[in-house]
């Protein structure tokens, strides 16, 4: 076994019918390097550790199996596992989710090498179905870049990000500066995931996306399924107060590592989406919505007369159907 130049991450739970594809597409990469491929199983219920202890046994010398007794939930799980990485580079799938390019790591191996100064980079994803069908017309509407270049924190304004998780690959280095920053403050570094990843690592270097496809990201909303989107996607004050969660806590962390964000672009969009389905919330809900966003906005006063805008809207719009079904009566 020799230096490992890439440690690839793959937390897992419950994803039976998908972990074989998605290890076969990692053991497919065509590399000239050493690599090391770390599974973590969150203590599943069904077939999955069997999968992965059999692909353990067929690559001794690359797989590392982590069988969980416990479960330690989708972030425990994979900070773990990043405790455990070897590789100059990390690179991160989901078990559920695959890889379509076989150069996929060399690429960007190739690519970080020749860019010091780069701390991540990301490439495209193709969006498919449980029965890996692609769904073109969804990828139209990810919050993914679409194009080659540098990502900056401007797009993450935007709540646009450098490429889905299965895209990724990051300078483990990074880490250690990462961590210097947040060392003594609030921040739990065990979430520094996902999202939050990508703003921390912002603030110690360039991020870049290649501009092609790497990745298939399963999009499934059977809850059975084990996937995040199952869980997470639906629109109800349940999730869109995670959402709104999310948004403050990375502007406080941005706050502390330096960086400038405002999202409050995302809170006026989230308000018009509120009032198109106000009547599908009781008042209280819909109330504590709006007060919610009311709280968080830097800019309250220009979200307030939006507010009053969309209110007024919604009222002359019902008193013209009132007064369609009089006219329609006589």
């Amino acid at each position: 076994m020799g230096e490992k130049k890439v440690s690839v991450v793959v937390a897992t739970y419950n994803q039976e019918k998908y972990i074989r594809h998605t290890l076969e597409s990692i053991f497919s990469q065509k590399i000239n390097f050493e690599m090391e491929v770390i599974v973590g199983d969150d203590c599943s219920t069904d077939g999955n550790a069997n999968i992965i202890r059999e692909f353990a046994e067929k690559y001794p010398d690359i797989m590392v199996p982590v069988i969980r007794e416990k479960n330690l939930g989708m972030y425990g799980n994979e900070a773990d596992l990043l405790t455990r990485v070897h590789g100059e580079y990390v690179a991160f799938v989901e078990g559920d989710d695959y890889w379509i390019d076989d150069n996929k790591l060399q690429k960007q191996v190739e690519f970080m090498d020749s860019h010091p100064d780069c701390v991540a980079c990301f490439g495209l994803c193709q969006i498919v179905n449980e029965n890996e069908e692609r769904q073109i017309e969804a990828e139209k509407y990810t919050n993914y870049k679409k194009e080659a270049g540098e990502y900056t924190i401007k797009d993450y304004e935007k709540y646009i990000f450098p490429g889905q998780t299965a895209t990724s690959m990051y300078r483990k280095s990074a880490y250690g500066k990462i961590l210097a920053k947040v060392k003594g403050s609030e921040f739990e570094p065990r979430k520094m995931l996902d999202v939050i990843q990508i703003l921390c690592m912002l603030s110690v270097g360039k991020i870049y996306t290649l501009g092609e496809y790497f990745a298939a990201y399963r999009y499934m909303m059977n809850t059975d399924s084990g996937s995040w989107s199952s869980q997470n996607d639906s629109y109800n004050k349940i999730n869109l107060f995670k959402y709104l969660d999310g948004m403050k806590e990375m502007e406080r962390l941005a706050a502390f590592l330096g960086l400038e964000l405002n999202f409050d672009n995302i809170r006026l969009y989230e308000l018009n989406k509120l009032e198109d389905s106000a009547a599908c919330f009781e008042k209280k809900d819909y109330s504590d919505i709006y007060n919610r966003l009311l709280q968080d906005s830097f800019d309250k006063n220009n979200l307030k007369k939006t507010h009053i805008k969309r209110v007024i809207k919604r009222a002359v719009k019902g008193i013209a159907r009132n007064v369609l079904k009089v006219f329609k009566l006589r």
